[in-house]
């Protein structure tokens, strides 16, 4: 009779000195057939139960964790049934942040300030940002900002709805509240990636020192391959001081902002990422901001025309902007300048970059301010990218005030703002 080895592996396993009784039908039939024997048959069957008392025993095991897992889910969805994520109210709930820590040292002239050189460690910015999602596209967001000044200060940096309007309006959508204004966020992802360190031109007080990044208005967006367009209209004063009241104005009293961009190479309409993707835009950004600083006695309006190119490429970027502002007072806000700034990826996850700002005041300082009428500021440094979460910034920056000087009348000298900065920065992203 001829037999498997299997069979006879198992059979020397088993053992079995005596005949028992088969229940297994198939091993019956092979029995009848005189292919096995009845011990061999019975071990066999042996073997199988014991297999089959092995799985329920597993299967057991298996459906009491998942029983227990379903109890601690119901308590769960008992105890927080009330949160919008878990309840559902909302489509997707997103919580992330940016902070930018740094150790600052400062070197200015001590003829002039009566400051020695000086060393800080500072937390220049910390946002902690949630987005709670109506639909693919409609949101709520509310973002914090944290940010030194004499103190430190816990400010509404974005508290906006986000709606949709494409099937009105193509390709457009609106934030109402607390909102982007339409320059200083477009710069700082496609032209100045170094916010971190110091401000955008526009914005800096040692460039324009114009109006910051968000205000109370409402601000419509618009997004092609080949044509991107922010229209808006704020409070005019910041989001720093979105409390301004308007009771000394009469009528419309609001800041009214634009900005109109061409993509040379048709990704407007995508967020595109400057180590990775190659650009072209070239921007007109117009403002007119009426009763600007609260000046609505003598409404005196600020007037913007800014121009702004970039190229980007994975291994290089280099923009260049003009700007000029109409504003009839003595104020340092009024002339016109220039920026220009490069960034050069020689490897990967590491740069170099350097900018230079020039600004020319319409009048000469000095009324109330300083005697000065040119200011130009020098940035440049190494940047390494760790991971998505840390990139650490090592820079030199130089601001240079040309003017009167006067030791009798230091504050009112232009090198009592000259200054020398070496800093230390870990910018952090979760």
């Amino acid at each position: 009779m001829k037999k498997s080895l299997a069979v006879l592996a198992l059979m020397g396993a088993v053992g079995f000195s005596q005949a028992a009784v088969v229940e297994n039908p198939i091993l019956k039939k092979l029995v009848e057939k005189g292919i096995l024997t009845e011990q061999e048959a019975a071990a066999i069957d042996e073997q199988l139960a014991q297999e089959e008392a092995e799985k329920a025993k597993y299967q057991a095991e298996i459906d009491k964790t998942a029983m227990e897992a379903k109890e601690k889910l119901s308590k769960l969805e008992k105890k927080w049934g009330d949160m919008p994520a878990l309840a559902g109210k909302f489509k997707k709930f997103e919580i992330g942040g940016k902070a930018y820590i740094g150790y600052t040292y400062t070197v200015d002239k001590k003829q002039y300030t009566g400051n020695n050189d000086r060393g800080d460690f500072e937390v220049r910015r910390f946002y902690f940002d949630t987005k709670a999602y109506l639909n693919d596209k409609d949101h709520i967001r509310f973002t914090t900002d944290l940010s030194a000044g004499t103190d430190y200060k816990l400010k509404i940096k974005y508290g906006y709805l986000y709606k949709d309007i494409s099937g009105l309006i193509p390709h457009t959508g609106f934030e109402f509240g607390v909102a982007h204004t339409p320059w200083i966020d477009f710069e700082q992802h496609t032209g100045w990636r170094y916010r971190s360190i110091d401000k955008t031109f526009i914005e800096s007080s040692n460039g324009m020192g114009l109006w910051p990044s968000a205000d109370l208005g409402i601000n419509f967006k618009t997004k092609t391959p080949y044509v991107s367009s922010e229209i808006g209209m704020f409070n005019g004063e910041g989001y720093d001081k979105i409390n301004t009241s308007s009771k000394k104005s009469s009528g419309i009293h609001n800041s009214f902002e634009g900005r109109i961009t061409f993509h040379a190479l048709g990704n407007g309409d995508k967020k595109v990422n400057p180590t990775k993707d190659q650009y072209a835009n070239v921007s007109l950004h117009l403002a007119s901001n009426i009763g600007y600083k609260d000046a609505y006695l003598t409404h005196k309006n600020l007037n913007l025309y800014h121009i702004h190119a970039v190229y980007n490429h994975p291994m290089f970027l280099i923009a260049a902007q003009y700007g000029k502002v109409d504003y009839n007072t003595q104020s340092a806000n009024a002339g016109d300048g220039y920026s220009v700034n490069l960034e050069v990826r020689p490897v990967k996850d590491w740069s170099i970059f350097g900018r230079y700002d020039y600004w020319k005041t319409k009048n000469k300082q000095g009324t109330t301010t300083a005697y000065w009428d040119k200011r130009r500021a020098y940035y440049v440094g190494v940047a390494y990218t760790m991971n998505k979460y840390v990139k650490w910034i090592i820079n030199y920056e130089n601001f240079d005030y040309s003017g009167k000087d006067d030791l009798n009348n230091t504050s009112k000298s232009s090198s009592y703002f000259n200054k020398t900065q070496y800093k230390l920065t870990a910018e952090l992203s979760w």
